[in-house]
């Protein structure tokens, strides 16, 4: 695959003796076992346990790197620096220009590294290898299409933040929870709503879903079962749409997009080995 850059994300890093007990006890992820070296999938999420930020964590030996959006590295670095209390971690936003390849990877699956400088680290989605880079030149590299990028990321089931969900939804509706959610750790901002769901089941009244268009649809399209509205196109690009649907709608169903048809598919089930190619 002919590398391209890709939109870039923002990175934060923290560092310090006290830097693994400190996210362990905020994040989602048990990051105390993974070895260094190990890239691996987390949530942020607000104390009543909705979301605020979806991760990618480089773990290290006294520092972590946390992987958001573009534009929320400041947000990320603020939210989590108000419970520093007691605690011996810095938190330092990567000021060096940080870079998303997609395509020509170079680090292992589910690996990071730091070499004479250049941060590398494998970001992969199922179906599209993307890797972080910094202090790299990239200056020969054209830009991926728009539309091609988002409709891999419709196919791989990836939400965005602010997109596709918000910070009223709730980790069991996103398809998510098995490769960022450990249910073995201890306390974690949040963790009540999503462990009490978790006993019950899981039950949530909505669930992303991929769509498969008849025609291409528009984001913002209006999904009806029948008279009812079941939600709404948050991701579009082509014949693929991604939505939070109702969940009386079924993977396999035929619904209306904004007066197109279409049929609704499950998110591929993601753990940590999609990610990681273990």
């Amino acid at each position: 695959m002919t590398a391209r850059i890709a939109p870039a994300p923002e990175l934060v890093w923290f560092r310090g003796p006290d830097t693994i007990r400190f996210l362990n006890d905020l994040i989602s992820q048990e990051i105390g076992h993974l070895e260094p070296g190990t890239v691996a999938r987390s949530l942020l999420l607000g104390p009543q346990g909705k979301m605020d930020f979806i991760l990618w964590v480089l773990r290290g030996e006294d520092e972590v790197g946390l992987v958001t959006e573009d534009g929320r590295g400041e947000e990320l670095a603020n939210r989590l620096g108000r419970y520093k209390i007691r605690v011996e971690v810095e938190v330092v936003p990567e000021l060096s220009e940080v870079y998303l390849v997609v395509g020509d990877p170079t680090v292992p699956a589910g690996q990071w590294e730091r070499t004479d400088g250049l941060v590398r680290a494998d970001l992969s989605w199922p179906g599209l290898p993307r890797e972080l880079r910094v202090g790299a030149d990239v200056s020969g590299l054209a830009e991926i299409d728009p539309g091609e990028y988002a409709a891999a990321r419709i196919e791989a089931g990836i939400p965005v933040m602010g997109v596709d969900v918000d910070e009223k939804t709730i980790p069991q509706e996103t398809a998510l929870v098995p490769e960022t959610i450990s249910f073995e750790k201890g306390c974690f901002l949040g963790q009540e709503l999503v462990a009490r769901l978790d006993s019950r089941g899981g039950r949530v009244n909505q669930h992303l879903r991929i769509l498969e268009f008849d025609e291409p649809v528009p984001t913002g399209a209006t999904l009806k079962a029948g008279d009812r509205e079941v939600g709404t196109v948050t991701t579009s690009s082509g014949s693929l749409g991604l939505a939070l649907v109702w969940r009386e709608v079924e993977p396999g169903d035929r619904i209306d997009a904004g007066g197109v048809a279409a049929t609704v598919r499950a998110v591929p089930q993601k753990s940590e080995s999609t990610f990681t190619g273990s």
